[in-house]
């Protein structure tokens, strides 16, 4: 193909740009913008062309341009331009930030000044970091002569080239004026994130080979304005072809409207859909508190449609806390898309197994015109995600915005340009919280619209959230919010007024009836006061009717094993139990149908349906002839819409209590049996110190002790919910300095928000002149949005006498593969679907064994996968022994570590 001229494609990127400002940015992105730099939006557009256009100008440079020695011998002979003395490397963005300053003097920018005052040296920098990082800032000398004091940039030639480019570029674009204003933060990450999507899609080898035939078969390959006439009308498909456009809904004036399918909506849904509309008039933040079952996310989803109409920002972005709430989220989205959407939009999955969701990676490719919210190749891509028009990912996707890693621009392309609903917002430890509200200030700051539902969110850290995004809204005066429950708060981005809905009614009241049992955590079975013959009185009742299901809940997986085998045994007979067990180190592919089961037995009622896009939801929620006990960890207070006759929990803050109780008659159900006529929860509180030894620090014992001080003042037993849920969790959570473990907490958290504080980008509530700080990591992995997060995936393999590693127990039948093809995703997935993700402490000290096999090293999704070796022998299987532990994986546990 040749040589493809740097101009051809400053050229294509520019005009690609006009095309990402008029089809995909939102109106309010493009106000962000215009406003930012103090210029009308018609010149923002000239503008910011001119700028994407200007983004390779470090190309023009001796390193560069001598790479290819054959295309540039041509330069290497000319005087014209010579060669520097030092010949090391430099990165062409570099370069660009270097020059381009002064060249933009020569476009009428004023110079004169610190670097870190001159709009010339913002742009620079922002033409700097279209490779995912800002570049520091310059000095005042580099800044007006870059040839002196980086001779690597080239001189003479060198200059006088890069001059006419930008000057050919400047008179393609308009030949705009310099912007008025220098722009905030957000102004800037937007635009750098426009400039870097344009230049990718002006890379693809697709538009540079269409580009480069027409300039070949052209009567003049110099004339760069038909170049840029046939760029321009080449833009759009450009676009269509990655499934980038602007979301666009079908109107909807109410509620019912929306959804015709709720034909008598819950109080909360009515009380909001009714006053909310005029109350907003731009961008803004909602509060919505409310028990599980009140319709949340029909709700967020209207307040998404109302929010996002009055901000001209018309996508959607939902974040959830784990994975599997996060898959189910996607199938709801989808379904919401295909119902209420105009055009054809994707929905994009984001977490870091989307890839392993046979639902949203089918191995047979589909055809996207039959599916309009099937996500492509190219929008699924490393840093594209949150470029879809819908997204439903896990709340980090969102959060590593609020982090400096490289192309986080990107992030915040995607997110201002939706409405940002947040679910499950109490689901975070303090660090989790402080990135929260990072991200919200600059959500406020660039006035996107944001929803935060939770069941549980206590006042402070709801105050706290809020204050945030007033705060980078630019509202400092101090605002305390009181969540009513249920209902809901709306802030105005624009003058900063909080409103709050009255104490709402819900269909979901009920008294909660709250059985304590003081219990020996680790005794004996045998003993009457032990955990095991407690949980076994308590659910004999199920036992002598031969039906129902309940849920026991464990605060950790080891726990949640030791119970489920206990409980496997304790009856016998035709009645005897189904037993279930569900926690988070379980292969991703057995942990996926042990959900598919629960849901099958204890989901909402519903039957087979098949939506409009061909996704086919199978029946749920019926019952089997036998009673069913599910044993699981906390992924089920969030993860499984699912419904019990009654529910045992070990002691948690009152807060997860809550969740766990709101999976007790969750559902209207016709075959409730005799024995669990009302809802209610068992409470096992261990005996001695709390918390047992057993769970480490999965709690603290100021929460767990102050859980058990609200229970026990539950009058006769009895939690009127929604009545006294905000009271409970605001009783609970409340500071507390007059206590050794009270003041450790508050301590620790003290300590925990400051390191979030040291993690974040700088905040926005101040004018950022330089923007080196906002992505000084290059590689995400260094930087976490959890903190004690598990950290390793391993591969369960079998090992033969000869050390050989298979996928199947006997050691016989599926030899682990070791030579893969990048491109075949089915094996890869396959591995992947067969990975438990550990903590990373588990293999400390861990030997060659373990080792990934070094032909996977190349694979990006098997690099850093570790192998946990079981030994096959002609007696049986030997676990992985190491630190004293030894690690098996079980056909019903998962991974056991004893």
């Amino acid at each position: 193909m040749g040589p493809y001229p740097v101009l051809g494609h400053l050229i294509d990127t520019a005009m690609i740009a006009g095309q990402l400002w008029d089809n995909y940015l939102t109106a309010g992105q493009r106000d962000i913008i215009a406003k930012g730099w103090g210029v009308t939006e018609v010149h923002a557009r000239q503008l910011v062309m001119f700028w994407a256009g200007l983004h390779d100008l470090g190309k023009i440079c001796p390193a560069f341009q001598h790479q290819d020695q054959k295309a540039a011998a041509g330069l290497l002979e000319d005087p014209a331009y010579p060669v520097p003395d030092d010949r090391s490397s430099i990165r062409h963005e570099r370069v660009s930030h270097l020059t381009a300053p002064m060249l933009l003097a020569q476009a009428g920018y004023p110079t004169s000044g610190r670097p870190l005052r001159s709009i010339a040296h913002q742009i620079g920098q922002i033409l700097g970091g279209h490779h995912g990082t800002y570049g520091n800032a310059l000095n005042a000398r580099t800044l007006t002569g870059p040839e002196d004091q980086e001779p690597r940039v080239g001189a003479a030639g060198w200059s006088a080239q890069r001059a006419a480019h930008l000057h050919t570029v400047h008179a393609l674009c308009g030949s705009p004026e310099p912007p008025a204003l220098f722009a905030p933060g957000g102004a800037c990450v937007v635009a750098t994130g426009l400039i870097v999507l344009a230049d990718w899609l002006a890379s693809r080898i697709g538009w540079v080979r269409a580009r480069h035939w027409e300039r070949k078969h052209s009567r003049d390959p110099r004339d760069w304005k038909t170049h840029a006439e046939r760029a321009q009308r080449a833009a759009p498909e450009a676009l269509a072809q990655v499934q980038l456009a602007s979301a666009v809904w079908k109107p909807a004036k109410s509620f019912t409207a929306m959804f015709p399918f709720i034909t008598d909506p819950y109080p909360l849904q009515a009380d909001l859909a009714k006053r909310l509309p005029a109350l907003v008039n731009g961008p803004g933040l909602v509060v919505i508190t409310a028990p599980t079952g009140d319709g949340k996310t029909e709700t967020a989803l209207f307040t998404a449609h109302v929010l996002g109409h009055a901000a001209r920002t018309e996508g959607l972005g939902v974040f959830l806390p784990t994975m599997a709430t996060t898959d189910a989220m996607h199938t709801r989205i989808t379904e919401h898309v295909a119902q209420a959407a105009s055009v054809r939009m994707p929905v994009a999955l984001l977490h870091s197994m989307a890839w392993l969701n046979a639902d949203y990676n089918p191995d047979t490719d589909r055809v996207l015109t039959d599916a309009s919210t099937t996500a492509g190749e190219w929008i699924k891509g490393r840093h594209r995600g949150l470029l879809a028009g819908v997204a439903v990912g896990t709340w980090d996707t969102a959060a590593l915005a609020a982090l400096p890693v490289r192309y986080n621009v990107m992030r915040w392309l995607g997110l201002t340009g939706k409405t940002v609903v947040i679910d499950e917002a109490h689901a975070y430890d303090a660090y989790g919280h402080r990135l929260t509200e990072r991200l919200l200030e600059w959500l406020g700051h660039t006035r996107t619209p944001v929803i935060l539902l939770s069941a549980t969110l206590t006042g402070t850290i709801a105050t706290r959230l809020a204050a945030a995004y007033r705060t980078g809204a630019g509202h400092t005066s101090p605002a305390t919010i009181a969540p009513t429950y249920p209902g809901w708060t709306h802030i105005d981005a624009t003058t900063g007024t909080v409103t709050t809905s009255e104490t709402l009614p819900t269909t979901r009241a009920r008294r909660l009836a709250v059985n304590l049992h003081h219990i020996r955590h680790q005794a004996s079975p045998t003993n009457p006061d032990s955990r095991l013959a407690t949980l076994t009185r308590t659910l004999q009742p199920m036992i002598d009717e031969g039906r129902g299901c309940a849920a026991v809940v464990c605060n950790t997986v080891a726990d949640a094993q030791a119970t489920a085998r206990h409980l496997r045994t304790a009856w016998a007979g035709p009645t005897a139990p189904l037993v279930q067990l569900l926690h988070a180190r379980m292969p991703a592919r057995q942990r996926r149908g042990v959900t598919r089961r629960i849901e099958h037995w204890a989901g909402k009622p519903r039957a087979a349906r098949t939506t409009p896009d061909g996704h086919y939801t199978p029946a749920r929620g019926r019952r089997p002839s036998r009673p069913v006990i599910v044993v699981a960890t906390q992924v089920i207070e969030q993860s499984l819409d699912v419904d019990f006759d009654h529910v045992i929990s070990d002691l948690a803050p009152i807060a997860l209590l809550l969740q766990r109780a709101g999976r007790c008659h969750r559902h209207p159900r016709t075959d409730r049996p005799a024995w669990a006529p009302a809802p209610a929860m068992t409470v096992l509180i261990p005996t001695g110190k709390l918390p047992p030894q057993r769970w480490g620090t999965v709690y603290s014992e100021n929460l767990l002790n102050r859980t058990v001080t609200a229970l026990q003042g539950l009058g006769g037993g009895i939690c009127a919910i929604p009545e006294d849920v905000q009271s409970l969790v605001d009783q609970v959570y409340a500071a507390d300095w007059t206590t050794t473990a009270g003041t450790h907490d508050l301590a620790t958290e003290h300590a925990t928000r400051a390191l979030a504080d040291t993690a974040t980008i700088p905040t926005p509530t101040q004018l950022i002149r330089d923007l080196h700080p906002l992505t000084t990591i290059d590689d995400e992995n260094l930087l976490v949005t959890r903190l004690g997060a598990d950290s390793v995936r391993v591969l369960p393999v079998w090992t033969d006498t000869n050390g050989r590693p298979w996928l199947d127990r006997q050691a016989r039948h599926r030899p682990l593969p070791t030579h893969i093809d990048p491109r075949d995703t089915a094996t890869i997935r396959n591995l992947m679907a067969h990975t438990v993700q550990v903590d990373h402490r588990w293999l400390q000290g861990h030997g060659a064994e373990t080792n990934t096999p070094t032909t996977w090293r190349h694979i990006g999704a098997l690099q850093d996968v570790l192998l946990l070796p079981q030994r096959v022998t002609s007696t049986g299987r030997r676990p992985y022994r190491l630190n004293g532990k030894t690690h098996h994986l079980s056909r019903l546990d998962g991974l056991v570590r004893e």
